[in-house]
């Protein structure tokens, strides 16, 4: 299985939970004790498990994706533009 085989569901069965209890516990939920946050966030490491971010935008409906179309980055306010808005996206 490589890497981006691993779902969340062979995260759940490496540590014998539910699959909603490992989901919760690697979204940092209150209600997941701090033992099992720990041992779900070690196996999902173990694994090599990344979110499927097409799957999470499809589940909550939002992409979360800024679109801009620009004519040209040559012209400094579009260039000025594109910098703040990609500054602000990763903060």
């Amino acid at each position: 299985m490589t890497r981006a085989d691993v779902t969340l569901r062979d995260v759940a069965a490496a540590c014998a939970l539910d699959i909603s209890t490992v989901s919760r516990a690697l979204r940092g939920d209150a209600r997941v004790a701090a033992d099992t946050v720990a041992a779900v966030r070690q196996a999902a490491a173990r694994l090599g498990y990344r979110p499927n971010l097409a799957a999470r935008a499809l589940r909550a409906g939002s992409t979360r994706t800024v679109w801009m179309l620009v004519g040209t980055l040559a012209v400094d306010f579009e260039r000025l533009l594109a910098d703040h808005a990609a500054a602000a996206v990763e903060a």
